[in-house]
């Protein structure tokens, strides 16, 4: 072959590498007091899933890039920060993806604390997916009970504001938290949780309880519409029915609110990426007389782009949230049961603090891209420094087949997050239910 048929081949790769290495080095380039946005969309690429790209670049979101002035580990409760080594090699998952004992194989009656360290989270370890699952549910469980209202919103691009519907949740873990080995659990339960609906009129009263198991059994949910004034058990894959006809299903909650078990789980790789949190700063906790600890008063608060006077972004999209750079792990999750709506779903959560599920990509069961959650984090702490935790701050569901969107809005000042809550047990069996329910 001659040099001047070469010398075009070459000049082509030389070409190609070149650009390659300048994505890369812009890539890298992205740092605090950046901002990203449709004039700058190319250096979100690797930082950010594929359609949250997309969104940057047509215009729906800007990105002030910042650095956070604390160290989230830092602010794990006690229970988690201790707990790690002291349960290093005590458990595993199994071929079912169950957390048991590693030496018993057995499914354990309790867990104090996170069940597996930094250290056992490894790439080549098929299980790994699904141990920082199991880590991301401990870290909720640790600071006891919880009682969250919250307000869900329904927005479309060109009518802005829909409808808001007010609810509240509850979380009584019978795991994790220390104070909880005392109490009998012969049902093995690993935690209740409760949503209730309160507003508005034509839906408040609609209840849905969820009494999670340890071992193989499958979820027992429960759900109370006041029309038909009747509990009625759920199947495990209603989860993933729309909620009260938002753009999110019940195991949308918190990232993911599914049964670990009920998925297969791969963890695909490691990397850098901007995630999403209220502030740079550490923000409130109230520790009130009963031991109950409150987030809300005093904080800042989330614009949203309804309520944005120059209309840039989404309606949906959170316009006052910092990106910071962290590391995270990208997870594969596909459900098991043959008729739970979505098919793969890929999980961005923070590689050192596994709670922090911050990025869900969804696809439907043909494979196609459907839509994106994400969620945004704060870390808090009472005046003295003495009791401190990483917390939820906002949930943004988007479905871009119907450009339409719903907020998960919480905590505020009027809408109070309450955490080591005093709960009643019996509320969240059935029989408590039914009475809750009347």
């Amino acid at each position: 072959m001659k040099r001047s048929t070469l010398y075009p081949i070459f000049l082509a790769g030389f070409c190609l590498c070149w650009l390659s290495c300048t994505a890369r080095a812009a890539l890298a380039e992205v740092k605090a007091g950046d901002m990203l946005d449709k004039n700058n969309w190319e250096d979100a690429g690797g930082l950010l899933p594929d359609a949250i790209v997309e969104w940057v670049k047509k215009g729906d979101v800007a990105m002030s890039v910042a650095e956070l002035k604390y160290d989230p580990l830092e602010y794990l409760p006690a229970a988690a920060a201790r707990s790690g080594e002291a349960n290093k090699g005590k458990f595993e998952v199994n071929e079912d993806d169950l957390i048991v004992e590693k030496a018993s194989g057995k499914v354990p009656e309790f867990i104090e604390g996170i069940p597996f360290p930094e250290s056992e989270i490894r790439a080549d370890d098929p299980k790994a997916g699904a141990k920082i699952m199991y880590n991301k549910y401990y870290h909720t469980y640790v600071v006891g009970n919880q009682l969250f209202p919250f307000g869900t919103i329904w927005l479309s691009r060109d009518k802005g504001f829909e409808r808001e519907v007010k609810c509240e949740w509850h979380q009584y873990p019978m795991v994790g938290f220390a104070e909880r080995q005392s109490e009998s659990n012969p049902d093995g339960i690993e935690r209740y949780s409760l949503i209730r609906v309160l507003g508005p009129y034509d839906i408040a009263g609609t209840n849905i309880l969820l009494n999670r198991f340890l071992g193989k059994a499958m979820d027992n949910t429960f759900a109370y519409v006041p029309a038909i004034r009747r509990v009625r058990q759920m199947s495990p894959a209603n989860r993933s029915d729309s909620f009260i006809g938002c753009d999110g299903c019940v195991d949308d909650a918190w990232l993911f609110d599914g049964k670990v078990s009920a998925f297969r789980w791969k963890l695909l790789e490691k990397k850098e990426a901007l995630l999403p949190f209220l502030s740079e700063e550490v923000l409130p906790l109230e520790k009130e007389a009963d031991g109950s600890l409150l987030t809300g008063k005093g904080m800042k608060q989330i614009r949203y782009g309804y309520q944005d006077d120059n209309g840039a972004a989404a309606p949906w999209m959170a316009v006052n949230l910092v990106w910071v750079k962290r590391p995270v792990y990208v997870l594969e999750m596909e459900p098991k049961d043959p008729y739970y709506n979505y098919g793969v779903q890929y999980l961005w959560v923070d590689a050192q603090v596994n709670m922090m599920a911050v990025w869900k990509v969804i696809r439907d069961r043909s494979g196609a891209y459907w839509k994106t959650v994400f969620y945004s984090y704060g870390a808090f702490a009472t005046a003295d420094k003495a009791v401190r935790l990483i917390g939820g701050t906002s949930m943004i569901i988007v479905d871009d087949r119907t450009d339409h969107g719903t907020i998960i809005r919480f905590p505020e000042p009027e809408n109070q997050w309450r955490y080591n809550a005093h709960l009643d047990r019996n509320d969240y069996t059935l029989g408590g239910f039914r009475k809750i329910c009347k």
